[in-house]
């Protein structure tokens, strides 16, 4: 029902979108430049209290032996690409190497999302428009981040599951997982691609393996495998607030931090309630490009939107794919959505830079969150109920809203 009536609502254009004309990508690529120049220089407090401390080691005791023992809150795919950048700490500043990895990502997302559009039939050179997400710059230049690369990973999974290639798809989950449990986002929609493609079993366990063979370097360097499996329980155990995110659980964080946490289950309900509608509607969407992505942008933006104790970048892979609806559909619906997400997410991250202690203006990024999240839901039931009966109709009232 979701399938092809979603692609009525999001993908009609009145006229096919033009490419960028050389001028124009020029100058989102020079605005981009210029953005990241802004912030380059900037030290963010993570920067001293984890991502050097583990550069420092990694220098200290060479990038292959740094592994011989636990030395971060991270699993070691990221810690790889920083074992790797550590072979030009004699040329450039630590901070330096940190931020251009962290721009490698962004670049990497950037084709990502590319090859995304591509896939639904959009002009691959809109991606550029990934350099310029504030949230983007803010990640890569300002705070030295890898967001980007799990986030990437997603897209490329997302895009392989689109066009009916499982396994790769399924390879993309298991490695974004291994830079970011917050992969975990764009779970529910590959779910439910495999059970409406009826996935074999021998598929489940491809994103497992993946994951795991991310392990075994480090594991066989020395580091303790129990450990190594222990990463994302531990991160998961140093957050007791009820978060810092733009959603309804920061005004837990601001009002009743202690109170809300006897009540940390009604959130873990109502986003595995949430996580088990899409995978069904995905099931049922298997054909259909633009709902996929539709659907995949819904759980990027529901889940950490429901769950308690999530932190101020989680919107990262629900900022991207709302650009890539508003770029692939065009439609004003789609735009409004866009920027109801990166205005989420832009507060959220402001935020935690400027008013740490003082988060009340993230009570302003949930509002935005649900208001995206209401248009997305819009989008589904226009497309979705209203238009069985009347998929014309439908269609031009969401044209023209």
């Amino acid at each position: 029902m979701c399938g092809t009536l979603v692609t009525t609502a999001i993908a009609e254009r009145a006229e096919p979108k033009p490419a960028l004309s050389g001028f124009q990508f020029a100058s989102v690529l020079v605005l981009a430049l210029c953005a990241h120049a802004l912030y380059w220089s900037t030290r963010p407090p993570d920067m001293s209290i984890f991502l050097e401390p583990w550069f420092a080691h990694i220098v200290h005791y060479g990038p292959i032996a740094a592994f011989a023992h636990p030395f971060s809150n991270y699993e070691p795919a990221y810690l790889y690409l920083l074992a790797a950048g550590s072979l030009g700490h004699e040329l450039l500043a630590p901070i330096t190497i940190i931020k251009l990895l962290s721009v490698a990502g962004s670049l990497f997302l950037t084709f990502d999302v590319a090859n995304l559009l591509r896939t639904l039939g959009a002009p691959a050179r809109l991606a550029v428009f990934t350099l310029v997400l504030p949230t983007v710059i803010i990640n890569a230049a300002l705070l030295g981040q890898c967001d980007a690369l799990w986030a990437g990973a997603c897209v490329l999974a997302l895009a392989a599951m689109m066009r009916g290639e499982t396994v790769r798809s399924l390879v993309w989950c298991g490695l974004a997982f291994a830079f970011k449990s917050q992969a975990a986002f764009i779970a529910p929609v590959i779910i439910g691609a495999m059970i409406g493609r009826r996935a074999p079993l021998w598929q489940w366990a491809i994103p497992p393996a993946a994951f795991a063979a991310t392990l075994v370097p480090a594991w066989l360097a020395g580091w303790p495998l129990g450990k190594l499996l222990m990463v994302y329980p531990g991160q998961a155990a140093l957050v007791q607030f009820a978060g810092k995110l733009g959603n309804p659980w920061i005004a837990a964080t601001i009002f009743a931090d202690q109170a809300s946490r006897s009540y940390f289950v009604v959130g873990y309900a109502a986003a595995i309630a949430a996580a088990i509608a899409i995978a069904a509607l995905a099931a049922r969407s298997i054909r259909d490009r633009n709902a996929l992505l539709l659907l995949a942008l819904v759980s990027a933006t529901a889940l950490p939107f429901l769950l308690p104790k999530m932190l101020e970048r989680y919107y990262f892979l629900a900022d991207v794919l709302s650009l890539v609806l508003a770029l692939s559909a065009g439609t004003r619906p789609a735009i409004r959505i866009a920027i109801a997400v990166q205005l989420a997410s832009l507060i959220s991250l402001l935020t935690y830079i400027y008013w740490y202690h003082w988060p009340y203006p993230a009570l302003a990024g949930a509002g935005f969150a649900a208001a995206a999240l209401a248009g997305m839901l819009s989008l589904l039931r226009a497309s979705g109920i209203e238009a069985l009966n009347q998929p014309r109709a439908a269609s031009l009232s969401i044209r023209s809203a």
